[in-house]
C-alpha cells in the first residue's frame, strides 16, 4: 500500500522523501583486540581504582563475564556455519570429517544410528577466551548412554531423527561442568555443550590482586570462582562486622579524645547469639555535647589487601533538637557504620579528623571554660594520636567535681 501512495504521489508531481538509510559505521570488534579478554577499558579502569565496594567490584565482574558467555551462545547457529566452512577446506586438504557429523551440526537432528558409531566422541566447534586465562568452548558430543540402554529395543533406522540439544554452562545450573553433571550418567543422544576452559599459560594481564587471585583458583569455571569469592568475602565482612561493639570501645583509630571516652562507656548487651551489642541510645552527663556530637569520627579500620580497607565510623547525635527529651527517654544516639575505603582516602580522613581535634582544644567554648581553666588537664594539652589520657578523667574534661562523674544509662 505505501509503495502505491508513492508511485501515485509521483505521479501527481510529489516528490517521494529520499531514504538516506543508517548513517553510522560499526567497527568490527577484531581491529580493536581489548587489552583484556571480556573486559572493557571503562570497566578495568573502574576495577582498579583504589577503594570502593570489593563487593559490587565481584558483582560487576560477574555479570559482565555472564553477559560474555550469554552473547556468544546467541551466536551458535553462525559458529556452526562458520565450523562447517573450516571442516570444507580440511576435508580438501585430505583430513575428512564424518558426513553423519557434518549433518549433526548443520541441520541439529541426528539418526540413532549415528549414536553407536561416535559413542564417547566430542567435536569442537567454537572456542575464544572471552574470560582472562578461561576460554569458553563449544562442542558437540555423542553418548550412548551406557549399559542402561544396552537392552532397550531402539529404532535405529534414519526414518526417526532427533533435536541436537545445547547444554549451556549460563543456563539455571550455572557453570556446570559437564552434561553429565545435569542429567546423569545415563544420558543418551548427540549434544551441543558449553564448556569452561582454564588456560593459565594465556597472558600475563595486568589484572588487580583480587581478581587474579580469584582467577587462578583450580577450576574450569570462572563465574564459579568468583561467586566463591563473593562469599568468602561476604564471611570475612560477617566476622568482622560482629565485633563492631569491641572496636566502637577500644578506638584504635580515634584521634578526638572527648568521643574517644564517651564511646568506651557506651553501653552495651548480649544478643541472642551471645555477641555484645551496643545500645541504640543512651544518656551521657557531665559533658558538653558540642565536644562529641554531630561528628563523624573513624574508630576502626580492617586492611582486605593494598586497595582496600573496612573502615568503622561512628556518629553521636542528639536525638532532640528543638525541644527538651521527655522523661526516660534517651537524648543522644549512636550510628555506626561499615563500608569500603582506600588507604589514602582513610589517611585524609584522619588528618582532617586530627587538625578538628587540634582546633577544639585551642579554641574552648565559653561552656567548657572551666575545662580550660583546669589545672590538672589544661585544654591546650589535648594530645594528637597519643595514649588515650581521658580514660577515667572525664570530670576534668568537663571541669566538674570528681564526686559528679559522666554517667551513662542504658536505654533503648
Amino acid at each position: 500500500m505505501l509503495g502505491w501512495l508513492q508511485s501515485f504521489g509521483g505521479s501527481c508531481g510529489f516528490k517521494a522523501p529520499l531514504n538516506n538509510g543508517p548513517m553510522w559505521v560499526k567497527a568490527t570488534p577484531e581491529l580493536f583486540p581489548l587489552e583484556v579478554p571480556g573486559m572493557e577499558g571503562e570497566l578495568m579502569a573502574k576495577i582498579r581504582q583504589p577503594g570502593g565496594s570489593l563487593d559490587d567490584k565481584l558483582e560487576e565482574v560477574a555479570d559482565t563475564f555472564k553477559s560474555s558467555a550469554r552473547h556468544l551462545e546467541s551466536l551458535q547457529q553462525v559458529l556452526r556455519k562458520r565450523q562447517l566452512e573450516k571442516m570444507e577446506c580440511i576435508a580438501s586438504a585430505g583430513v575428512d570429517v564424518p558426513v553423519e557429523v557434518r549433518e549433526m551440526i548443520k541441520e541439529g537432528t541426528y539418526c540413532e544410528s549415528y549414536l553407536s558409531a561416535f559413542d564417547g566422541q566430542s567435536f569442537p566447534i567454537h572456542s575464544e577466551e572471552i574470560v582472562p586465562g578461561h576460554e569458553y568452548r563449544l562442542a558437540l558430543e555423542v553418548h550412548t548412554g551406557g549399559a542402561y540402554w544396552a537392552n532397550i529395543p531402539l529404532d535405529t533406522t534414519d526414518a526417526v531423527r532427533h533435536r541436537v540439544e545445547t547444554v549451556s554452562a549460563s543456563s539455571q545450573n550455572e557453570g556446570s561442568a559437564s552434561i553429565v553433571a545435569q542429567y546423569g550418567s545415563a544420558q543418551r543422544g548427540a549434544v551441543f555443550v558449553w564448556r569452561w576452559a582454564h588456560v593459565p599459560d594465556r597472558g600475563p594481564y595486568e589484572l588487580p590482586s583480587w581478581l587474579h587471585k580469584a582467577l587462578s583458583t583450580e577450576g574450569n569455571d570462572p563465574l564459579r570462582k568468583l561467586q566463591g569469592e563473593i562469599e568468602a568475602l561476604g564471611r570475612w565482612q560477617g566476622q568482622i562486622k560482629q565485633d563492631t561493639a569491641q572496636h566502637i570501645k577500644q578506638g584504635a583509630e580515634l584521634k578526638n579524645p572527648y568521643i574517644r571516652e564517651v564511646l568506651r562507656l557506651w553501653p552495651s548487651e548480649i544478643d541472642a547469639q551471645g555477641c555484645e551489642q551496643l545500645k541504640k541510645c543512651a544518656w551521657v552527663e557531665g559533658l558538653d555535647p558540642k565536644l562529641f556530637t554531630g561528628k563523624r569520627a573513624l574508630v576502626h579500620r580492617v586492611q582486605y589487601d593494598l586497595d582496600h580497607t573496612l573502615a568503622l565510623h561512628a556518629t553521636i547525635a542528639m536525638r532532640h533538637q528543638d525541644e527538651p527529651p521527655k522523661e526516660g527517654d534517651p537524648p543522644y544516639r549512636l550510628t555506626t557504620t561499615w563500608h569500603w575505603a582506600s588507604q589514602s582516602t582513610l589517611a585524609q580522613s584522619t588528618l582532617a579528623a586530627a587538625g578538628d581535634v587540634r582546633g577544639t582544644s585551642q579554641q574552648p567554648s565559653k561552656e567548657d571554660s572551666r575545662s580550660a581553666s583546669s589545672p590538672a588537664l589544661p585544654a591546650t594539652a589535648a594530645p594528637i594520636g597519643g595514649e588515650d589520657w581521658t580514660v577515667g578523667r572525664t570530670q576534668e574534661l568537663s571541669g566538674l567535681p570528681a564526686q559528679a562523674p559522666p554517667t551513662y544509662l542504658n536505654a533503648c
